[in-house]
């Protein structure tokens, strides 16, 4: 069984099936490819699974198994993908079932809207004020969450990159085919780094240099002609930053060995998405999250500039 196989596995197991983390850590180790685990069968899990001494090792309930056999005859895992492609789709359903549940889970309370900010951008209606603070808080999650889910991808994009041990601040390590150690800082967007962060960052890679090892800065998109504060420092105070720097698909192709990698990453995105979402996207699930809302609002605190006036009234 490969490495990522094992991986994929464990991370199905527990963040679409819902099994424990031990347990699909487990239960994972058990299938030497994609197509046995595809083709198990209730009896299989009843019986449960056992070790390689002939004892059982692991027993499911029965919700476990209705669970498990509901997601392999679900298709989101396909033979027709590879495994990182699979595991793509995986880290990106998760992804978006997460930012899908935040938003359904916002309530008046959380949202908690500013009443300074309601003066200084003259929010006078209900819908005005809730609108904008969904909006600024499921954008603060989402960004929030972001640069996790894009370290992910970039793991789990080839077997030879993996999440460095320790607490070093390195998001990923890439081990060439030559066996030289590539280490990455990953940033979500081309605008994401300060003057401080660039200067600890430029300090960094040198210690890696100097330890023999190759070390860069990876921005997930963008284009090294993009005109951003962010690039303009890096010129500025990353030495040799042409070669320390890896932008856009440049990140991409390096990591995965593969010029093709970002055309049918969007793809598998794309389609992962829509299996959460259906046809709707998550602007949908925002704008029904904020009609809830206003109705709350206003069966509280009442309509019109009124309703505003006795919610500041109420938490001031």
């Amino acid at each position: 069984m490969s490495d990522q196989l094992h991986e994929l596995l464990t991370f199905v197991l527990e963040k679409e099936v819902g099994l424990p983390a031990r347990k699909s850590q487990s239960f994972a180790g058990h299938f030497a490819d994609l197509e046995e685990f595809l083709s198990l069968i209730a009896e299989t899990l009843r019986n449960g699974i056992s070790s390689i001494y002939g004892k059982r090792a692991l027993k499911f309930t029965p919700d476990e198994i209705e669970h498990i056999l509901a997601f392999t005859s679900s298709g989101k895992l396909s033979l027709q993908l590879t495994i990182s492609e699979n595991f793509l789709a995986s880290i990106c359903r998760d992804f978006t079932r997460r930012q899908l549940a935040m938003v359904d889970n916002l309530t008046l309370e959380k949202i908690h809207p500013n009443p300074f900010l309601i003066r200084a951008l003259n929010l006078d209606t209900p819908a005005e004020v809730v609108r904008l603070n969904v909006y600024m808080a499921a954008t603060r999650s989402i960004v929030t969450s972001m640069g996790f889910f894009i370290e992910k991808l970039l793991i789990s994009c080839s077997e030879s990159a993996e999440s460095p041990p320790g607490k070093s601040g390195w998001d990923a390590i890439k081990t060439t085919s030559d066996g030289d150690r590539c280490w990455i800082q990953v940033k979500s967007g081309p605008n994401d780094m300060d003057k401080d962060q660039i200067v600890y960052w430029a300090d960094k890679i040198q210690e890696k240099i100097n330890a023999g090892d190759r070390a860069y800065i990876g921005i997930a998109y963008g284009k090294r002609t993009n005109k951003t504060v962010t690039f303009g420092l890096l010129k500025q105070l990353l030495p040799n930053s042409e070669m320390s720097t890896l932008i856009g698909r440049e990140l991409w192709d390096f990591v995965s060995e593969d010029t093709d990698f970002t055309v049918n990453l969007f793809e598998v995105l794309r389609q992962s998405a829509s299996q959460v979402l259906a046809q709707s996207s998550i602007a949908d699930a925002i704008e029904r999250c904020s009609d809830r809302l206003i109705d709350e609002f206003i069966g509280k605190y009442g309509e019109g500039s009124q309703g505003v006036f006795n919610y500041i009234a109420d938490i001031f």
